[in-house]
């Protein structure tokens, strides 16, 4: 056995002693029971430094005075002692990296025999064996057995590492409750807002751990007195145990988990079998449509009568109808007006930007000036808004400007006109007058009716109510009809052919009571087109419990308007689109009725 065999096995005894014994310390305290808390059974809890385990459920019982053996009766069983401070692990002391013996070299010993090349070491220098050698001290004699090799450098040693010190804990003086699903989170601070004595913030950068009660927690701040947050006085986190607050004006918390009350499940919606959706002739299902067009707004007579009579008592009705607007004519208040008519559901219709005494025949008719540059006009002092609506002055056009107006992108129609043929001979063959046809084919040429005093050139007997005769032959006839009007005043001679204030808040009423008997829809010329069109181009289609509608064409998104359906049901619906609930009105014998937008998603429908 060699010298260093003997010494390794001397040093065993006296390494076991070294080894340090630990004593087992008490388990650690968790959270502290609490009066106002509801527990589980199972539930753990901790009251003047022993561990408690609730039987089963229990409020207000403390554990000090309500705890016993299994079988007791009481709602608390002890754990023990626990400790508040938890045993910190020891930090090992790294062991240095031995120094490598140099390869393939050993310690010279004066008993082995050594041959030619091998390697040795002696007082801390190499040697190499010229040939057989035995007992022969190592030197560097030049005609010696042994080559010098050089000096044995150990290597550069390990650097023993720097134990990394456990971080202080920020200690927690209180607990906070979590929020439960659907309430408010706890705000974030922020620089300006003002925080009351026991508000609670989260720091704004980044977040940090407290420690409570022998346990970490989620930290946040609670405020200790009422102030105005700025940046000098921030609550700030620098890492995950390190913050900077105001002592004096904030304290930490440790976030704990509260009792939350289970969610309500949402119902799951029954199917339903439908075998129909039809789209209503008009919106609501009424039997007829009724537009209004009061012309030569922005005249100032006429425009008075417009802005003070004749737009509140439709408002005032939930009645709309549109305002004839002649662009170059506008003054400051007149613009702000119809921006209130159109916040009022209203339409802005283009009656041209300077209303030519011979129309789109006179001389200095110009239709990019008169059709376009009034378009541009109104975009400019009306925040963007688009007038797709044409009303001619005098009601007659040429073939060249009707022509130049279809042409036009942004509008959808135009009043009927008469045909002006040039040299002031114009073409008067009636095509202008009536009631449009419910499946009207030409938006350009929509046909009206004129109110005179007198009932001149009226459809209706003179001397008869032609403003009440024209809503009832819509409503008989299933069509739209369209009243034209300029002024409402009591001065007959004020401009030309006015509406006198009492027959014309007369007939609005005659008109509403027609509306609320779902007789009649009451709508902007340019939203009749929009309907009109919509019910072809965005026809719905039945797709098992679903109505899909026929959006993938370029009329239905440019038509595209709210369409009143009739669905025919197995039982009792529910309608959903996009996420959100639609209004159904049932209408007997397995009907029912419900508003949607074609361009908001595909219906689906659930039984009750």
């Amino acid at each position: 056995m060699t010298h260093f065999n003997r010494f390794a096995l001397a040093a065993i005894p006296a390494a076991v002693l070294a080894v340090p014994v630990y004593a087992t310390p008490a388990p650690l305290c968790v959270a502290a029971w609490n009066a106002t808390t509801a527990y589980n059974g199972g539930d753990k809890v901790a009251l003047n430094g022993i561990n408690y385990q609730a039987n089963w459920w229990t409020q207000g019982n403390s554990p000090a005075t309500h705890s016993g053996p299994a079988g007791s009766g009481m709602p608390w069983t002890s754990l023990g002692t626990c400790s508040t401070i938890s045993t910190p692990t020891p930090t090992p002391t790294p062991t240095p990296t031995p120094t490598p013996t140099p390869s393939g070299c050993t310690d010279w010993l004066t008993t082995p025999v050594y041959n030619s090349g091998q390697c040795v070491i002696y007082q801390g220098k190499m040697y190499r064996a010229k040939w057989w050698t035995q007992g022969s001290v190592p030197g560097a004699e030049q005609w010696g057995p042994w080559e010098y090799l050089g000096d044995v450098l150990p290597p550069s040693p390990t650097p023993t590492p720097t134990p990394t010190p456990t971080p202080t804990p920020i200690y927690a003086s209180q607990i906070v409750g979590d929020v439960c699903p659907g309430e408010a989170p706890h705000p974030t601070w922020s620089a300006g807002a003002s925080y009351a004595a026991g508000a609670t913030v989260k720091p704004a950068g980044g977040t940090f751990r407290a420690y409570y009660n022998g346990n970490f927690a989620p930290g946040i701040f609670v405020a200790k007195q009422t102030h105005v947050a700025s940046t000098a006085n921030e609550p700030k986190v620098l890492g995950q145990d390190s913050v900077s607050f105001d002592a004096s004006l904030w304290s930490v918390a440790a976030v704990y988990p509260k009792p939350c009350p289970p969610p309500t499940p949402t119902p799951t919606p029954t199917p339903v079998q439908i075998s129909a959706a039809e789209v209503t002739t008009w919106r609501g299902g009424a039997k007829g449509a009724y537009s209004m067009v009061h012309d030569d707004f922005c005249n100032n007579v006429v425009s008075q009568s417009h802005i003070n009579v004749a737009e509140p008592a439709l408002t005032q009705r939930g009645l709309v109808a549109g305002f004839g607007i002649v662009t170059n004519l506008c003054q400051p208040g007149h613009w702000s007006a119809a921006q209130t008519f159109i916040t009022n559901g209203h339409e802005i219709i283009n009656h041209s930007r300077n209303h030519p005494v011979a129309g789109s025949g006179d001389a200095n008719w110009v239709n990019s000036v008169e059709i376009n540059d009034s378009v541009q006009d109104v975009k400019t002092r009306l925040g963007g808004y688009q007038m797709s609506y044409f009303i001619w002055p005098n009601d007659t056009a040429t073939d060249a400007a009707l022509t130049y107006l279809r042409a036009q992108p942004g509008y959808l129609g135009g009043r009927g006109s008469n045909r002006d043929l040039g040299g002031g001979n114009i073409e008067y063959v009636g095509r202008a007058a009536g009631v449009n046809a419910a499946n009207f084919s030409d938006p350009y040429m929509v046909k009206w009716d004129l109110f005179t005093a007198s009932g001149q050139w009226s459809l209706y007997p003179m001397g008869s109510e032609i403003l009440n005769l024209h809503v009832d032959a819509a409503i008989d006839q299933g069509g739209w009809a369209t009243r034209t009007m300029h002024a409402v005043d009591d001065n007959p001679n004020s401009s030309w052919e006015p509406v006198p204030v009492a027959r014309y808040l007369g007939h609005l009423d005659y008109v509403k009571a027609r509306v609320d008997a779902g007789l009649l829809w009451v709508a902007t010329p340019s939203n009749v087109i929009r309907y009109r069109y919509a019910r072809e181009a965005c026809a719905p289609a039945l797709n098992g419990n679903q109505v899909v509608f026929n959006t993938g064409n370029a009329d239905c998104v440019k038509y595209a308007t709210p369409l009143t359906l009739d669905l025919s049901a197995s039982a009792a619906i529910s309608v959903r689109q996009g996420g959100g609930a639609l209004a159904v009105r049932a209408l007997g014998n397995g009907k029912y009725r419900v508003d949607a937008d074609p361009l908001a998603g595909p219906l689906s429908v659930f039984g009750q």
